[in-house]
C-alpha cells in the first residue's frame, strides 16, 4: 500500500530565497531594495518595476542563485522524520530549466523526497496529496480547495490568509512538533532535537493555532 504523500515547496519553505532575490535586485538596479516590497509569492510581479528588469531577476535567481541558497534550520531533521510515514513530493514554480541545480541543491543537503515536480498548477500533479507546507497564498487555496491539511510556512506576504482550516508554523521544528503531539498513526516517539530545537521552544514559544483570513495573490514565480 502507497505511503500518502506530503508535498512541500523549496523556495522560503525549506531554502531561503528571499535575501537573494533582494540581491539581485540590488546588483542590477545599483539601488537598495524597496521598503515594504516583497520578491517572493508574486511580489515581484504585482509590483511596478520594469517586466524588463523583473525578468532579468527571475532569470537570474534560476540560473545561478540557486546553490547558494540556505536551507533553513531543522528542515533536514524534519524531512526525514515525515519521510518515515509520508511519502516526500517537492512541488516548486521553479522554471523547470532550474531542474539540474535544484536537484543537485536538494541531494547536496541529503533531503529525502521521492519526486520533484516543476509547476504553478501544484494540485494538478499525479500524486495523491495528503498534506502540503507552502508559503505562497495561491497555492496554499490551492491546496485547501481540495481539503488537504495545509501547513503555512510563516512569512510577510502571507500572514492575511485567514483561514481556521490551515495551520501557522514559524519554522520545522514547530511542524514536527505539532505532529508530534497530534499522534499520528505511525509518528515516531522520538524527535531528534535541530540547531534550532532549544531556541524555538523557549519559555517565550507560543503553540502554533488554527489561523484566520486571506486570498491569493498574483502568479508564482518562486
Amino acid at each position: 500500500m502507497m505511503r500518502p504523500c506530503f508535498a512541500v515547496d523549496i523556495d522560503n519553505v525549506l531554502g531561503r530565497a528571499e535575501p537573494e532575490v533582494q540581491r539581485l535586485f540590488q546588483e542590477l538596479t545599483g539601488t537598495l531594495w524597496p521598503v515594504g516590497l516583497y520578491g517572493s509569492a508574486g511580489g515581484l510581479d504585482a509590483s511596478q518595476l520594469a517586466p524588463e528588469l523583473l525578468e532579468e531577476i527571475f532569470s537570474r535567481f534560476h540560473q545561478e542563485s540557486i546553490p547558494r541558497l540556505p536551507l533553513f534550520p531543522g528542515a533536514k531533521q524534519a524531512l526525514t522524520l515525515i519521510h518515515r510515514r509520508y511519502r516526500i513530493i517537492i512541488v516548486t514554480a521553479r522554471r523547470p530549466y532550474s531542474r539540474p541545480q535544484t536537484l543537485r541543491w536538494l541531494e547536496r543537503h541529503g533531503l529525502p523526497f521521492d519526486e520533484l515536480y516543476h509547476t504553478e498548477e501544484k494540485t494538478d500533479i499525479p500524486e495523491s496529496i495528503t498534506a502540503a507546507i507552502d508559503d505562497h497564498p495561491q497555492h496554499i487555496q490551492a491546496y485547501r480547495a481540495l481539503d488537504r491539511q495545509v501547513f503555512v510556512m510563516d512569512q510577510p506576504w502571507n500572514r492575511a490568509i485567514p483561514h481556521a482550516d490551515v495551520i501557522r508554523v514559524s519554522g520545522w521544528d514547530a511542524l514536527v512538533q505539532w505532529l508530534h503531539v497530534r499522534r499520528l498513526s505511525h509518528w515516531p516517539k522520538h524527535i531528534p532535537e535541530s540547531p534550532s530545537f532549544r531556541q524555538a521552544f523557549s519559555s517565550q514559544y507560543k503553540f502554533p493555532s488554527l489561523t484566520v483570513a486571506g486570498g491569493p495573490t498574483a502568479s508564482a514565480q518562486l
